[in-house]
């Protein structure tokens, strides 16, 4: 046979193989709880934490450390990275009422917000690629998970500091290297449920525990997020300065 023929013969085979691998990968185990899907409409159900829209300042700052309280006391809104389009970091994400999308892969779990663009990937237990080594953090942090029943359970950890950490309606606090979020998915009916607990022993008095709920959404996911950042800049006018005898910021954007 011609040499060039096996050859091609070969690559073709080899990527039949690969195709048939990928899309071996896809396939969801049977028994696997449908958690798939378009979601929006987010309701805080219950709990102590600060995107439950009973809570007052008050009642957020009781979780806060001295060490907590000092930051966010410090802290200047100028320098928030929301107003340079940086993206939400969790748990603060799960306060916002926008659209995100679950799917659910063979060895992971992907969820897509439309805010900020984000893409969070959860790797399934005994799937994934081992996790990162000591001094590897990450903004969203490093995500594993295993279904529990017919609930999918996500363990995160791996989170650079973050000056915003604890962000939510009233009040922002940073979050260290120490934080973990423990999250649990279930359905009720077509709704989404999450059962969150965030831990951080170097800003937390103890964990902030609480439940959201969603509800289905038509979609599609509206994406491209393009944020504009003049136009986040200009929510900084109603925000003036903690620290009005520095010299001005110019930004660059």
């Amino acid at each position: 046979m011609n040499s060039r023929l096996l050859a091609f013969g070969s690559l073709s085979l080899v990527g039949a193989l690969s195709i048939g691998a990928l899309a071996q990968a896809q396939i969801v185990p049977a028994g696997t709880p449908d958690l798939g899907g378009l979601y929006t409409g987010r309701t805080c159900l219950s709990g102590n934490s600060e995107v439950c829209p009973e809570m007052s300042r008050e009642g957020a700052e009781q979780f806060l450390t001295a060490r907590a309280r000092a930051f966010a006391d410090a802290f200047d809104e100028l320098a928030a990275p929301k107003y340079d389009c940086g993206p939400a970091t969790l748990p603060g994400l799960f306060g916002d009422p926008y659209t995100f999308q679950i799917e659910q892969l063979a060895d992971r779990v992907v969820f897509t917000y439309e805010k900020d663009d984000i893409v969070r990937t959860i790797w399934l237990d005994g799937l994934a690629d081992p996790e990162p080594g000591a001094g590897a953090f990450f903004l969203h942090g490093y995500s594993k998970g295993r279904y529990e029943d017919d609930a999918l359970v996500v363990e995160t950890s791996r989170f650079l500091f973050d000056p915003a950490g604890l962000a939510g309606d009233y009040v922002s606090a940073p979050s260290s290297t120490q934080k973990r979020l423990l999250e649990r998915y279930w359905r009720e009916g077509n709704n989404l449920r999450m059962e969150l607990r965030v831990e951080d022993p170097i800003f937390l008095l103890a964990p902030i525990e609480y439940v959201m709920q969603w509800r289905p959404s038509e979609g599609p996911l509206s994406l491209p997020w393009d944020c504009d950042p003049v136009a986040a800049q200009r929510n900084l006018r109603l925000r003036p300065t903690k620290y009005p005898q520095d010299p001005p910021v110019v930004r660059r954007n």
